[in-house]
């Protein structure tokens, strides 16, 4: 009995999270004009950039963002391509369309010049804080639906479930990823 209220429960949030995913559709009439231009101008990116195109990593250019504020406003290719889950060839050409449309630089790292750093240009900054505030408004938005408690359950539901989900693929699945690219 334990297995199958599991199994109803994983068919339950996978459900759940297709109807977000299905949610797309609706998000372009939700964002703002700037955001939408922004959209458009790195698809146009994309549309020069090879086998891996933008486009192709959804919210790819926000998670390079946050990869790099995580980082203390710069990360090595390495650390990108480590947390991008990409091979770090891919992880450059992405950074390369990124870098051409001004929205992120190089520059080598101050303690060892060997080392190359990406960091956000201004416009780069400037577009993650409008996509990181727009989502932030969102979500307060739907939180309004829950009271305080739920929304402490939500949240220590999510911290524990992230960590969780991050175990699913072993950090091996990169190295035999690397290997055959």
């Amino acid at each position: 009995m334990p297995n199958e209220t599991l199994a109803t429960q994983s068919l339950e949030i996978v459900t759940l999270w297709e109807d977000t995913i299905c949610l797309r559709v609706y998000q372009k009439s939700l964002l703002p004009t700037d955001l939408l231009r922004a959209k458009k101008r790195l698809a146009k990116l994309s549309a020069r950039g090879g086998a891996h195109h933008l486009a192709d990593q959804p919210f790819f250019f926000y998670r390079v963002c946050v990869i790099i504020a995580r980082q203390n406003g710069s990360a090595t290719m390495g650390e990108l391509s480590s947390a991008l889950g990409v091979p770090l060839s891919t992880a450059t050409r992405l950074v390369n369309q990124l870098a051409a449309g001004g929205y992120v630089k190089r520059a080598t790292d101050p303690a060892d010049r060997r080392i190359v750093r990406v960091a956000l240009t201004a416009e780069g900054n400037s577009l993650y804080r409008a996509i990181h505030d727009f989502a932030q408004q969102r979500v307060q938005t739907a939180l309004r639906r829950f009271t305080p408690r739920e929304r402490t359950t939500l949240l220590a539901l999510l911290h524990k479930a992230l960590p969780a989900l991050s175990e699913i693929v072993p950090p091996r699945a990169l190295k035999s990823h690397d290997a055959t690219s």
